[in-house]
């Protein structure tokens, strides 16, 4: 699934998982209890597995957001695109305090 209204930062508070990221396609990361995820409105994220009583915790922004959370799934529509491409984007991650325009800008080479 996926969201198009916010940023979730997600904290795994017991054990661990393997969370697909991007959509069917994309890369596959273990997290483990005490590891946060900063996810984009727009970013498919699953579980595929779990160990250990798995457990997160989920947070949303209280900043330019109406505090309703959509679960999408499949590909999103144009109105859900539009919602996505809208979506307020912090000047910085609420951990580490990084630019995120420039994170979300940079490319892998």
């Amino acid at each position: 699934h996926y969201h198009t209204k916010a940023w979730e930062l997600l904290l795994c508070v017991c054990g661990s998982a393997s969370i697909q990221l991007g959509g069917d396609a994309g890369p596959t990361v273990k997290i483990d209890k005490g590891d946060l995820v900063l996810i984009p409105p727009g970013v498919a994220h699953k579980q595929l597995e779990e160990h250990g009583g798995f457990s997160l915790l989920g947070s949303y922004p209280t900043f330019r957001f109406d505090g309703r959370i959509d679960t999408c799934r499949g590909k999103p529509t144009d109105e859900e695109r539009k919602m996505i491409q809208e979506c307020y984007v912090p000047k910085t991650d609420p951990i580490f305090h990084l630019n995120i325009a420039e994170l979300c800008s940079s490319s892998v080479e």
